[in-house]
């Protein structure tokens, strides 16, 4: 059994919800617009190639924050989960919330990412 990895999770959200409804998603099992594809394929698509992430065609929406996200993760400051959506009757879900968030996972090398399933 392969051993989870993932970015560390804030006890509670910036508005002051508690996070404790969260799970950890695989990150092969989350699906990549064409926005994350691109940063992707600019920062680890050797990564990416090895864990065979899934292209999710939708307009491609820019990666502007990954700086940040990913300098947040490098100092292990908790993050939220991010929020997923199932994709159609598949193992696979889309990212409604937290794109900067997996991106910076799978640059990083962990294997799930913390995710609340709507």
């Amino acid at each position: 059994m392969e051993k989870i990895t993932h970015y560390p999770v804030a006890d509670v959200k910036e508005n002051g919800v508690k996070n404790d409804h969260f799970r950890y998603v695989p990150i092969q099992n989350i699906l990549f617009d064409q926005g994350m594809t691109k940063k992707v394929n600019e920062i680890c698509s050797d990564t990416a190639k090895k864990v065979g992430i899934k292209l999710l065609k939708r307009d491609p929406i820019p990666i502007y924050k990954f700086e940040k996200v990913i300098k947040d993760i490098q100092e292990e400051k908790p993050l939220d989960p991010i929020t997923l959506k199932r994709f159609k009757e598949t193992k696979y879900y889309e990212v409604i919330q937290g794109r900067h968030r997996v991106v910076a996972s799978l640059h990083d090398g962990f294997t799930h990412v913390p995710s609340i399933i709507i």
